[in-house]
C-alpha cells in the first residue's frame, strides 16, 4: 500500500522537523533568558554595591581589601554590564520570529491529523 508508506514517511519526516524547529526556538528562548537572568543578577550585584556606599556602615568590601573608589568602579561596571545584558534581552524579545512558532504549530498539527488518519484506517 504506497499511500500508507508515504504517510509513515511523512510522519517520519515531520517528527523530525518538529523535533529540530522545537530545538531552535528552545535555543533562543534559553539565550533570552540567560542574558536576562544574567543582568538581573549583575544589577542586584550592583545594587547592593550601591547600597553598601551609600550607607556606608557593612564595609565589608575593606576586608577584602577593595578601596571605596574601586567599588564605585565595580558597582557601575556591574550596572553598566547589567543594563547591556538587559537590552540584548528586551531586543532578542522584539526580533523573536512569531512564524517559526507558528510554522511549529502548523506541521503539529498535520502530525497530529495523519497519526488520526494512520489509526482510522488501520
Amino acid at each position: 500500500m504506497p499511500d500508507h508508506d508515504s504517510v509513515e514517511s511523512r510522519l517520519v519526516q515531520l517528527r523530525s522537523n518538529i523535533s529540530d524547529l522545537g530545538h531552535a526556538i528552545d535555543l533562543y528562548k534559553a539565550k533570552t533568558g540567560a542574558a536576562l537572568g544574567a543582568g538581573v543578577f549583575f544589577l542586584l550585584l550592583a545594587a547592593g554595591a550601591a547600597y553598601d556606599l551609600i550607607v556606608d556602615k557593612g564595609k565589608a568590601w575593606l576586608a577584602l581589601g577593595i578601596e571605596r573608589a574601586t567599588l564605585v568602579l565595580i558597582a557601575a561596571g556591574l550596572a553598566l554590564a547589567a543594563l547591556i545584558l538587559m537590552g540584548i534581552a528586551v531586543v532578542r524579545v522584539k526580533r523573536r520570529d512569531v512564524g517559526l512558532d507558528k510554522q511549529l504549530d502548523e506541521m503539529e498539527q498535520e502530525y497530529a491529523d495523519l497519526l488520526e488518519r494512520t489509526d482510522r484506517d488501520s
